[in-house]
């Protein structure tokens, strides 16, 4: 029995003492492969050369509070090409900005950003300050005379931008409906703006009147901007008017135009029964003031864009590449006609910009500064370069404290086993 226990003591100590060797070795010559190179947001561009001279085999790991700049994204893609496990985590904030030119006879600049709700987003050019707002949903328009170079945006320590879009080419606005007080005050409102205006008008069966056009309608993106139906009398050129909004023009569904059912296929919702305020005969005539027509049972893709407490007044679409904008107002001339002073100046810029809201103005959006679209959308384009964020860095292997620890009990049990078994046979 004691040659069976002296190999079993000799394999306790042979067993320990590798053991503590095998710990002095990889303290004296740390090993690579398990190490993993971790940087913040704020020093990774001062890692990035390091990281560039290290071993392929060692991990190299972002945690971003925000999107790093575009060249640090892009150094970071190229280890990644080249052979190393790159890696980020972090919840930078997800934000996007859109710039274009209104295609509007007064010009203008659209400026969209989209931020988390309660972000506040500040918008300058190379001139200063455009403005600031507050996200309360997804996102927030700001229109500007003019814009001097870029425009970039700032939500929190986060910034992206666009470069100044190409400017809009102003194109004709077709209105169609029966003849009516609507009708003519719309056509005046987008000419004294500047509009060129296309109208028709159904004024008896089978009798229209025409203004700016000769011959048959025709719609089409190159030389008209948008259609503003006033009435359902658009049913009649439902196909044409289909095509050309899937085609990227816009159309302005204005008081029980929607109805039409071959307009119900655009519209963002449907239309309830008209909604008639009380009103005394001091109030002021205003827009809205005398009712409308709410907008129910959005589609999926429908946007509420003006709430009134009896149900919503206007909403929006895309269909194709075109916009639609369902306006529940049928009456807005009187509020031109009726209104206080400066209601004929409002009603005017209030017709212009639905229309310019929806037109096809031609041309591209504002370039994104850098080289993609790092900068408009920092944090999508991120994830497109470097893959979605993980939970946390990768983990350091065997070399961390805990499984020290685990192979100094080890050892620690072989010593002990051996001396009990020494101490079984007597021997000290």
């Amino acid at each position: 029995m004691r040659l069976p226990r002296r190999r079993f003591e000799q394999g306790c100590r042979v067993g320990a003492f590798a053991l503590l060797g095998w710990l002095i070795g990889t303290s004296v010559f740390p090993s690579t492969s398990h190490r993993v190179e971790v940087a913040r947001a704020s020093d990774v561009a001062g890692r990035l050369a390091s990281w560039t001279r290290s071993a392929a085999s060692i991990p190299l790991h972002g945690e971003f509070s925000v999107t790093p700049e575009p060249w640090i994204v892009d150094w970071m893609r190229a280890l990644a090409r080249s052979g190393h496990a790159v890696s980020w985590s972090g919840k930078p904030p997800a934000v996007a900005i859109s710039v274009r030119a209104m295609p509007d006879p007064g010009g203008g600049t659209q400026i969209d950003v989209a931020a988390p709700p309660g972000t506040r987003v500040a918008v300058r050019d190379e001139a200063g300050l455009i403005d600031s707002v507050r996200v309360v949903r997804l996102g927030a328009r700001l229109v500007s005379p003019a814009v001097v170079g870029g425009v970039t945006a700032s939500a929190g320590d986060q910034h992206f931008g666009a470069a100044p879009p190409d400017s809009a080419t102003v194109k004709s606005v077709v209105v169609i409906g029966q003849a009516s007080w609507e009708g003519k005050f719309i056509v005046s409102a987008l000419e004294e703006r500047g509009w060129p205006v296309i109208a028709r008008f159904s004024v008896a069966p089978g009798v229209e009147v025409t203004q700016g056009m000769s011959g048959g309608l025709v719609l089409d993106t190159s030389t008209v901007a948008a259609v503003v139906a006033t009435d359902t009398t658009i049913a009649r050129y439902s196909d044409a008017v289909s095509r050309f909004v899937r085609e990227g023009g816009g159309l302005v569904l204005a008081g029980p135009s929607s109805a039409a059912r071959s307009m119900a296929l655009l519209a963002p919702g449907t239309l309830e029964a008209r909604y008639r305020p009380t009103m005394e005969p001091s109030d002021t005539i205003a827009l809205g003031a005398t009712g409308f027509y709410p907008v129910t049972a959005l589609k999926s893709d429908g946007i509420a864009i003006e709430q009134r407490p009896a149900g919503i007044a206007m909403a929006a679409r895309r269909v194709g590449a075109g916009r639609v904008m369902q306006v529940g107002y049928d009456d807005s001339w009187r509020w031109r006609m009726a209104g206080g002073s400066g209601s004929a100046a409002a009603h005017r810029e209030w017709w212009s910009g639905v229309v310019a809201s929806v037109a096809f103005a031609g041309g591209t959006p504002g370039a994104q500064l850098g080289s993609g679209n790092e900068a408009s959308a920092p944090l999508a384009w991120m994830v497109d370069r470097l893959g979605a964020a993980r939970i946390g860095p990768p983990t350091g292997g065997s070399h961390g404290p805990f499984d020290r620890r685990i192979f100094i009990m080890l050892i620690m049990i072989l010593l002990l086993s051996e001396w009990a078994s020494r101490r079984l046979r007597g021997l000290r």
